[in-house]
């Protein structure tokens, strides 16, 4: 559970930068990372899960505020993700991630019911 905790604002930085990147560049390429080994690293290990929630909540603001701030035409901006080959629109992205707070939320919550917790 820790390391969802800690995964779910590391790759919520990574969208925020990266919708940032497709607003102020022509259809960027952007920089994926490999979540299992930022798993590891000793941040994921000591720091925790409330500070990654913290981080969340603070990240999400600031998202949140951007969004808001959207035209129609700056959700059909684009940027090119080489481990999909192919180009997403931050309309794609916006539901990407979307579904993927709520794929975490469904993780803990289902093993908080199978330990009782």
């Amino acid at each position: 559970m820790r390391q969802v905790v800690h995964h779910v604002p590391d790759s919520h930085l990574h969208a925020y930068a990266r919708f940032k990147l497709a607003l102020t560049e022509h259809e960027p390429t952007i920089k994926p990372y490999d979540e299992a080994k930022w798993a590891e690293l000793p941040d994921t290990q000591t720091v925790s899960p409330e500070v990654s929630l913290t981080l969340l909540e603070a990240l999400h603001q600031r998202w949140v505020a951007l969004l808001r701030s959207l035209s129609p035409a700056d959700y059909r901006r684009t940027f090119r993700h080489p481990d999909r080959g192919r180009v997403l629109t931050l309309d794609e992205v916006l539901g990407i991630y979307a579904w993927h707070g709520r794929h975490h939320v469904a993780h803990i919550t289902a093993l908080r019911q199978r330990q009782g917790w």
